[in-house]
């Protein structure tokens, strides 16, 4: 009998994520039988199921992955759906680890819901320490109103703020629809910020981004690495700020077994593609690997005992050194998020991510 692992994905609808975890899982999935599968030689299956970018279906979806019993599920990039698909999972005592970024997904703990990506409150940390540290001290927050993830963003770096000396002196929201952002955008060039820190992700990031003014430092929250979005602003993403997973600039960390598995990673994936991955495609991989470790240390691909192993792992990955505990099932913290600058259409690490990665990465101990 094969080892089979669900995956809720965007296959349709706009969230921009979906295609890309799609491919990140089914790399996984290829790895593991590549090295004979699990359990003493069971076929890993990855069976897929479309969420079209909408909380309701995603209910749907995942019910049906439960009804073709799966032992756990990787979820879809878009937090609204996942949040919709959390009572599920605990009803139907099927673990949930999801590839999108709210907070709200693991705070407080449920008992079957974990999440791979940092959450909108790690990065909203390390981008505070990236402000302080660059003398950003008053700055303007537009966020997109419609989006559970970037209000959780909001709501965490406003409360944090002042820890950093930084200051938020005008706030703009935005519908997921709006196209022009230059009412919004001129209020904010008069409002005496020093640079803009945005949480929005797909087409208005997008928007914000070839609109941005030029004589404002641009910073944008995780969820836009991916080629496409480097594709649709072109030329006018030179010099934004973006928070991003390790994985994306692997090949720049200091030397460490997260270092390791990120290229591991991106070289597979670079055979199998023809370019690189987004942090989405690292979302999914390292989600079907985190529940394939669960399993091994288990000895069983019974749901409720994958649960329990999950709960006491401690795994690298490309995306970080997971530490998942009874009070924690998000398992990375903000020490784990990078913080780049896109220069000449690709992510680049900066010298203060660097620096800081230096130290974190060489501090924290080494995981088997």
């Amino acid at each position: 009998m094969p080892v089979v692992i669900g995956q809720v994905v965007s296959l349709t609808g706009n969230n921009p994520g979906g295609s890309e975890n799609q491919l990140g899982a089914q790399l996984a999935v290829a790895e593991l039988n590549s090295q004979g599968g699990l359990l003493g030689g069971q076929h890993v299956e990855l069976l897929l199921a479309d969420d079209r970018t909408q909380p309701s279906h995603a209910v749907t979806a995942f019910a049906n992955l439960v009804d073709h019993g799966v032992c756990a599920v990787v979820g879809t990039s878009f937090s609204n759906a996942s949040l919709a698909i959390l009572p599920e999972a605990e009803a139907a005592r099927v673990p949930y680890i999801s590839t999108g970024a709210a907070d709200s997904q693991v705070q407080p703990v449920r008992p079957y819901a974990f999440m791979t990506p940092p959450t909108a409150t790690a990065v909203a940390e390390q981008l505070l320490r990236y402000f302080k540290a660059q003398k950003l001290t008053k700055l303007a927050i537009a966020y997109d109103d419609n989006s559970m993830f970037a209000k959780t963003g909001l709501e965490k770096q406003t409360q944090l703020a002042g820890e950093h000396g930084v200051e938020f002196v005008h706030l703009e929201k935005f519908h997921v629809d709006t196209t022009d952002f230059e009412p919004m955008l001129t209020r904010i060039q008069s409002s005496g910020a020093d640079a803009i820190m945005a949480w929005a992700t797909g087409p208005p990031a997008v928007e914000l981004v070839r609109q941005r003014p030029a004589d404002l430092p641009f910073v944008m929250s995780h969820g836009n690495s991916d080629q496409r979005f480097l594709d649709a602003t072109g030329a006018t993403a030179e010099g934004v700020i973006a928070a991003a997973s390790l994985g994306l600039v692997a090949g720049e960390l200091p030397a460490s077994d997260v270092r390791d598995a990120g290229v591991s990673f991106t070289k597979a994936f670079q055979e199998r593609h023809g370019r690189s991955p987004s942090s989405y495609a690292i979302d999914g991989y390292t989600a079907v690997m985190l529940i394939a470790s669960a399993i091994s240390r288990a000895g069983s691909d019974e749901p409720k005992k994958v649960r329990d192993s999950l709960e006491g792992l401690e795994t690298t990955t490309p995306q970080g050194r997971y530490h998942y505990s009874a009070s924690d099932h998000q398992g990375l913290n903000a020490d784990q998020v990078a913080v780049t600058t896109i220069e000449n259409g690709r992510f680049v690490l900066t010298e203060w991510s660097r620096n800081e990665l230096a130290v974190t990465m060489n501090t924290h101990r080494r995981l088997p």
